[in-house]
């Protein structure tokens, strides 16, 4: 069991516990039960602390269209195991337009109505773009001032004017989307906010890891605008705006890190999608 924390492998009943990740924000580990299913274990570390909205969603989501929170304890939580299988792989084996099949029917189970009320630790959208909104001011580069100036214009806009304000997983992309279980695939590791349906799929634009010529494809942009539009109920337009602001916050993220390869070709590749939406939106009039 390692340095497995005893109170959990206590209340847990587990008799076996393997990390799987070792993150920056968390520890994640496959347990083993006592006379119960196995199950993950997250335990979050100091600097994971904002990722306890995302416990309190999965907890009133109660398994529908994410993994089930069997017990949460502090800042450590015990999930169902939704299996082995990423999305990310998923896609790469059987293409985009499958991939996306399922981003939908997980985001229908996650919008579904709940009888409960929101939990109150959910973080308003606002709040989540703050970092775009301090950043935009700071830029001196011209070429990233332009795109963070646009990116944040779009997002104070979009957020005035939100609707349909509800719980959302905030996070959800193709590593955030997982199969192989017993109740097919589930999102994982949500943020937890509040506000507009219409963020809830800007993250996925931006994804999967490594398929760049799928990202800065202009067709697969349309696409994927028209199907997440049909399926939440609102504009093309909305969607694609939506993706752009996550776009400019993305880069913001990353300007945290800039010493890193992985930061700059974030940088790199969110610049030059919202180049390719700022075109898609000009040529529609929009």
């Amino acid at each position: 069991m390692g340095d497995f924390p005893d109170p959990l492998r206590g209340r847990w009943g587990i008799t076996k516990a393997t990390s799987i990740a070792d993150t920056k924000s968390s520890l994640v580990y496959r347990v083993e039960r006592h006379d119960a299913p196995g199950a993950i274990v997250k335990i979050l570390k100091p600097s994971g602390m904002n990722e306890l909205p995302g416990m309190a969603f999965l907890e009133w989501r109660q398994g529908s269209g994410a993994v089930r929170l069997i017990d949460r304890y502090r800042h450590a939580c015990l999930v169902e195991d939704a299996g082995d299988q990423l999305l990310r792989d998923y896609h790469r084996q059987f293409g985009d337009a499958k991939a996306t099949d399922i981003v939908l029917d997980v985001l229908v189970e996650l919008h579904a109505t709940s009888p409960d009320a929101p939990p109150a630790e959910l973080v308003p959208l606002r709040h989540h773009f703050s970092s775009l909104f301090d950043k935009v001011q700071l830029q001196t580069d011209p070429v990233l001032a332009d795109t963070l100036h646009w990116a944040a214009a779009l997002a104070d806009e979009l957020l005035r004017r939100q609707t349909d304000i509800r719980p959302l997983h905030g996070d959800l992309h193709h590593d955030n989307i997982i199969g192989g279980g017993l109740r097919g695939w589930l999102a994982i590791d949500p943020q937890g906010l509040i506000g507009d349906p219409a963020y809830d799929v800007a993250n996925v634009f931006g994804n999967p890891l490594g398929a760049a010529s799928d990202i800065l494809n202009p067709a697969r942009v349309k696409t994927l605008a028209r199907r997440f539009s049909a399926a939440i109920g609102c504009s093309e337009t909305k969607i694609l705006r939506y993706a752009t602001a996550h776009a400019g916050l993305s880069i913001c993220w990353s300007l945290d890190h800039s010493g890193s390869a992985d930061a700059q070709e974030n940088i790199a590749e969110r610049l030059a999608f919202a180049g390719i939406v700022r075109r898609i939106l000009e040529e529609s009039g929009a």
